[in-house]
């Protein structure tokens, strides 16, 4: 698979700073436009066998969201560095594409990574 992120409601330059890290992982990095949302996450990522069909009764979302596709641990690691170097800083809502997640949408994608970051944030409260 192709190295890339998909980009969920990044512009001006927080776009530019997350185009520049994936650079700097020798990743592409690909916007998903709202149209798209309602799209298997297998078919944005390119993964042959899906297809290109939406789900047109898809939920939208605000949040910036990122969707690393083919990252290996040390890529992971490498990409919040240069996050932080090219002045986009913490991104709260990312994940990494799997096989399970492949046959989500980007809305079920978004709520899962949404609830996982919310649980986080309680067990931290409660520490």
């Amino acid at each position: 698979m192709k190295k890339q992120i998909l980009a969920y409601n990044f512009s001006g330059e927080r776009l530019s700073g997350v185009k520049l890290a994936a650079v700097s992982v020798k990743a592409v990095t690909r916007e998903i436009a709202k149209a798209d949302y309602g799209k298997k996450l297998g078919c944005l990522a390119g993964i042959k066998g899906f297809e290109d069909a939406a789900d047109t009764e898809h939920e939208d979302f605000q949040e910036e969201l990122l969707l690393m596709c083919g990252f290996s641990g040390e890529d992971i690691e490498m990409l919040i560095r240069s996050l932080r170097k090219y002045g986009v800083g913490r991104v709260a809502l990312k994940a990494i594409l799997t096989e399970t997640n492949t046959e989500w949408t980007s809305c079920e994608l978004y709520r899962a990574v949404k609830q996982d970051h919310e649980e986080m944030l309680r067990r931290r409260q409660q520490q």
